[in-house]
């Protein structure tokens, strides 16, 4: 820092010495941007002039330089990135000449504006003589604009030590790098909600912008359009939005004049927009502006052209808080995914907006996040275009079977583009006609090549129509992403249509539901309607004559069996081997992905990671293992999405059967801190073909598979011990459960709850027991045997990712509770049995194999027991040692839950303890393990 220090001082003087020039009405912004704003940030450690990062594609620095016409939208002066994602800016710098007041309303919202629309949350603006520092969290508005300094600085304050440490440590390259503007922005205090000025994020925003026109537009359909139904004003709905982001996308990008503008009259808006779209639909052509079977037949009627006019108007307002020129692609596509998860509903009277009922039961839309989209993208579709020619690219397709909006075909569009642009710039002889041109120092590649690239190499489908027609919408806004009116007016001039016809390739239909479906009885005509039952041979004849896709991926739908119509449930039972009782719909379209791709290809889905381990997913692992190479398996934090509590992972999967035995499978995680995917281990894909239901332990590594090995090496199971059976279940409580006193039917309870680790604590509820044998209309749900209950026996909790347990000598019932008895002719006692399961080491080998929420049958079951022979002296020394020691800590448990005083607490705690480390050290005896085996266990290792 001290050698930027000095650089930054010597700044400072040169402008004090000159000050009044500086500050003089014709010294200019870029005359203060050469001779000072660069040179500040390049104290700071970023390239500014591009003395090392020569690649013009590859700068950590982008200067905009651009002269724009008035009225016209343009970037920020200085955008920041760091390598390698050259294309996610951590922070936006605008620059002004020094003359000029920089506390001004219009240049803080235009810079928050800039930086509010691309997620940034921290923008700087300056002139050299004053630094300040913008928080755009905050929905811009130019009222409000002022109120976003959290920062300012004069130019005198740079040269103070302390002052300066702290712009340096929060906007020096290496400090940014390491993540300081998200920890500086996540400190930074939430002030007021979103009525009323509170935190917004853009997609947030928009979305309920997007409703609000939704509603509009639907009502005044409606009113004058009486035989519109919902499906139909769904339809005609969607199709003017999105039109009207079209048009907005193509204003603010300057590929066409203003025009919403020119139609805020009430009595000619609707007349107007029409006119605009007729104009747009030879020229554009593509879907958005064709001809509409309902918004553009003679019968339709014009809506309320008030209505329709404020919608103009608030979309097109100078003053709006969105720029199309900046808001991401991938970030319009979120807004639109939680969009279609809305549909509108009308009566002969009344129209409401509704969430789809398939969304309501699953808890509202969910939409993957970027950085996991990107990475899917490029560790298959990536990996299979890398070293390869354009015209090899050009036979390769890629797909998304359950496209959404569309979220991962733009990023498999975007990383195939950005790969022929590298292409061309390193092989310039392959370069021919109609494929780049130049613009401000840089090469792209023209529409044409844009358009046969999206047209050869991005295919989709999806069940709803209007996610297909979304997806087609976020595709021709990519393509169009960084063209000009002059790119445009040349595909006029030659009188082709800018946008490809992508109904081949985006395809509304069911990616798991044949057209045999009519060779049968199961469906009704009605069915087959809102099933949209599809062949892929039918919407993909080519790729499939190719041999298939050359990768799938996405975010499936996750559907438990139990939500599906009972005949789609007996469709998917016949058809998918991998679709079994207690599993889910995404088995189902990884079956049909993998089926789907051509030999070598990929298939890379985030899901639930529950397949990994759980005794319904046993099927699609035997499958993936028979089927494919292995890949990768990525770990992900716990909140992926921000309103799901479903823990998801990543696959990556090569159809592949030839070269399966000698597979690794990489495992990699997300490393939070760092922002980035980190590779953990690798793992032989054989391992798994041996272990119990071919569960993916990915704990299985070196010492560990030593370890685990030899913990089951001489061991029986435990179901081999013991009869393992579930609790009640009772459905709605206040049906079975009370506080009565207990009665022939009323059974004392206890619930999961109550039982911990060697203790339970009895609340005083009972539960009405009726057995399946007594016909009565009500009973307790599963009652089973009664005799199960009443008898001395372990209960293990079953919700619960650990293995926790004890011993009921009082015969209690049991709910949302595993309980244990004895085999006959079983010699061990159930005291030492409990000691080994809350053992230090059994429950390492269970929760690193089978970290679920539900404790489950066969999981327990499964678990290593050491055989002992009770004749043996010294296998009985070692039982006996075990069951005086869970005697003894039973009976500490039990007056620790009865004690008065913290002194007594106290010294029971520390009891409890100390026993529990001696039957953790007694079962490391009882298996053998080593002093390293034993570091493993505790995590030391």
């Amino acid at each position: 820092m001290e050698n930027s220090l000095n650089t930054i001082q010597q700044l400072v003087a040169n402008f004090k010495s000159n000050e009044a020039a500086y500050l003089a009405s014709n010294y200019s912004e870029s005359q203060v941007r050469q001779d000072f704003i660069d040179k500040f940030f390049t104290a700071l450690g970023w390239d500014v002039t591009h003395t090392k990062q020569f690649n013009p594609y590859a700068q950590e620095v982008k200067i905009e330089n651009r002269v724009t016409m008035p009225g016209t939208q343009r970037r920020a002066d200085y955008a920041f990135s760091i390598a390698p994602n050259f294309d996610q800016i951590k922070f936006f710098v605008e620059a002004k000449k020094p003359s000029r007041s920089l506390a001004n309303a219009d240049d803080y919202f235009q810079t928050i504006r800039y930086a509010w629309n691309t997620k940034i949350p921290i923008a700087v603006l300056t002139d050299f003589e004053e630094f300040h520092i913008l928080d755009c969290r905050y929905k811009p508005n130019i009222k409000t604009a002022l109120e976003r300094r959290i920062g300012e600085y004069r130019y005198t304050d740079y040269a103070d030590k302390e002052i300066f440490a702290k712009i340096f440590h929060l906007f020096g390259r290496e400090a940014v790098a390491a993540g300081s503007l998200e920890k500086y922005a996540a400190g930074l205090p939430k002030k007021g909600t979103k009525q009323v000025g509170g935190i917004q994020p853009v997609d947030d925003a928009f979305l309920e912008e997007l409703d609000e026109y939704r509603e509009i537009l639907a009502k005044a359909f409606k009113k004058t359009n009486e035989a519109l139904q919902g499906d139909e004003l769904t339809e005609a709905v969607q199709r003017t939005i999105d039109r009207l982001v079209f048009i907005r996308f193509l204003e603010d990008k300057g590929i066409e004049d203003k025009q919403i503008i020119s139609i805020e009259d009430p009595k000619t808006a609707w007349k107007s927009f029409v006119t605009i779209c007729k104009r747009f639909e030879p020229k554009y052509n593509g879907l958005v502006f064709k001809s509409h079977r309902i918004l553009d037949s003679g019968e339709f009627h014009s809506p309320d052209g008030a209505a329709f006019a404020t919608i103009c108007q608030k979309i097109s307002d100078p003053s709006s808080p969105y720029d199309f020129n900046f808001i991401p692609i991938s970030i319009l596509g979120s807004i639109y995914e939680r969009f279609l998860g809305k549909v509108v509903h009308a009566t002969e009277k009344r129209v409401k907006v509704e969430e789809k009922p398939e969304v309501r039961k699953a808890g509202g839309v969910y939409y993957t996040p970027e950085y996991i989209v990107r990475y899917i993208v490029k560790e298959t579709v990536g990996k299979l275009i890398e070293g390869k020619k354009p015209e090899q690219i050009a036979l390769m397709a890629f797909a998304d079977i359950a496209c959404g909006s569309g979220s991962f075909l733009i990023e498999v569009y975007a990383q195939v583009l950005e790969y022929h642009l590298q292409y061309y710039m390193n092989h310039p002889e392959s370069v021919g006609k109609d494929v780049l041109f130049e613009r401000d120092g840089k090469k792209y590649l023209t529409l044409k090549k844009k358009k046969e690239i999206l047209t050869n190499n991005v295919y989709g489908v999806d069940i709803d129509f209007q996610a297909t027609e979304v997806t087609q919408l976020s595709l021709y806004l990519k393509m169009l992403e960084n063209a000009t009116m002059n790119d445009a007016h040349q595909f006029v001039l030659f009188r082709e249509t800018i946008l490809p016809d992508l109904r081949q390739n985006i395809i509304c239909g069911n990616s798991l539901i044949g057209r045999d479906i009519l060779e049968g009885d199961l469906f009704s005509s009605v069915d087959e309607s809102k099933l949209k039952p599809m062949n892929y041979e039918d919407a993909f004849p080519i790729i499939l004559k190719r041999g298939g896709f050359d990768a799938i991926v996405g975010n499936p739908p996750y559907v438990r069996p139990h939500n599906l119509e009972d005949n789609v449930k007996e469709y998917f039972w016949k058809h998918y081997r991998t679709f079994v009782k207690k599993s889910d719909l995404y088995c189902c379209f990884i079956e049909k992905a993998i089926k789907s791709v051509r030999l070598h290809g990929l298939v890379s889905y985030i899901v639930s990671d529950g397949w990994l381990r759980l005794d319904s997913f046993e099927e699609l692992r035997i499958f993936m293992l028979s089927n494919c190479i292995i890949k990768e398996l990525v770990e992900l934090p716990e909140k992926v999405f921000a309103e799901a509590t479903v823990k998801t992972g990543i696959f990556i999967t090569q159809k592949n059967i030839s070269e399966i035995k000698y597979n690794d499978i990489n495992i990699v995680s997300f490393d939070e801190q760092g922002n980035k995917f980190v590779f953990v281990k690798s793992i032989k894909q054989q391992y798994f073909n041996d272990t119990y239901k071919n569960i993916f332990d990915t704990s299985l590594f070196g010492d560990i598979k030593k370890l685990k090995d030899k913990i089951v090496s001489n061991s029986l199971t435990l179901g081999s011990l013991l009869n393992i059976q579930f609790g009640l279940k009772t459905g709605d409580d206040t049906k079975f459960i009370s506080n009565k006193s207990e009665t022939k039917d009323h059974k004392p309870l206890l619930r999961g709850e109550n039982v911990q680790r060697y203790s339970y604590k009895y609340v005083g509820e009972y539960v009405w027991y009726v057995p399946d044998k007594m016909k009565l209309h009500r009973k307790t749900a599963r009652p089973g045997d009664k005799n199960r209950f009443e008898q001395t026996k372990i209960l293990i909790k079953d919700t619960s990712t650990k293995l926790s347990g004890t011993i009921d000598y009082n015969n209690y019932y049991v709910k949302d509770v595993l309980v244990l008895t004895k085999k006959p002719n079983i010699s061990l006692n159930l005291e030492f049995i409990l000691g080994v399961m809350n053992s230090k080491m059994m429950r390492y080998y269970y929760e690193t194999s089978f970290p679920t929420l539900h404790v489950q049958n066969d999981e327990l079951s499964s678990l290593p027991f050491r055989s002992l022979e009770l004749m043996n002296p010294i296998d009985k020394t070692i039982h006996d040692k075990i069951v005086k020691l869970v005697n003894q800590i039973l009976e500490s448990k039990q007056k620790l839950s009865a004690a008065k005083t913290d002194g007594e607490i106290n010294r029971l705690d520390l009891l409890c303890a100390s026993i529990d480390r001696k039957i953790d050290e007694a079962v490391y005896e009882l298996y053998g393990l080593t002093e390293d085996e034993i570091k493993i266990v505790k995590g030391e290792n």
